[in-house]
């Protein structure tokens, strides 16, 4: 007789855990159930996709026309008033899901560029590398003289989640990354 693997025992108690799998006797054996699928969950995944950080930000960048140049850091300051704006505008972040409420929420992301553009115009939104499109919830702080060469901010964390916040996590900074004043 061969010996009971135990390893294989706990799988098959997770497996069946997981998929909440009764084991006791049924009462209807005739029933039906449906599962409807009601996930349209499309993740931003912090546009992590294509951003590649320099591993030294001090460190010349190249620019287009040749050359090279020292990127910008990310003013001080900054971050406190992305916090201000963010506290003061609970509303719109809570509605700031564009799958879930269409234009108007680009209220909130709308809303922390233009503060932050006040204090420094250099500040705007990521052009998607892969899409062309603007990121949803990852702001832009543009170091370079070109509209390439930016730091990218995640402001909104769980975008489009069931609980979206703020949230400054800078990402780095990506040579590569388009910067765009507009998002239009």
């Amino acid at each position: 007789m061969k010996p009971i693997n135990k390893w294989a025992i706990v799988g098959l108690l997770l497996f069946v855990s997981a998929c909440e799998y009764n084991l006791g006797p049924t009462t209807n054996i005739n029933s039906t159930n449906t599962n409807t699928n009601t996930n349209t969950n499309n993740t931003d995944i912090h546009d992590l996709v294509n951003f590649a950080p320099v591993a030294n930000p001090s460190a010349p960048l190249p620019v287009p026309g040749g050359g090279t140049e020292v990127p910008l850091p990310i003013p001080t300051g900054a971050q406190n008033t992305a916090t201000t704006y963010a506290t003061n505008n609970a509303a719109l972040l809570a509605r700031s899901c564009q799958d879930l409420y269409g234009e108007s929420a680009w209220a909130f992301l709308d809303g922390m560029v233009k503060t932050l553009s006040a204090t420094d115009p250099r500040w705007g939104y990521v052009v998607k590398s892969n899409t062309g499109t603007i990121s949803r919830d990852v702001i832009a702080y543009r170091a370079t003289s070109s509209n390439r060469g930016a730091w990218g901010v995640d402001v909104i964390v769980d975008h489009c989640g069931t609980s979206s916040s703020f949230a400054w996590n800078v990402l780095g900074l990506d040579a590569n990354l388009q910067w765009s004043a507009t998002r239009f």
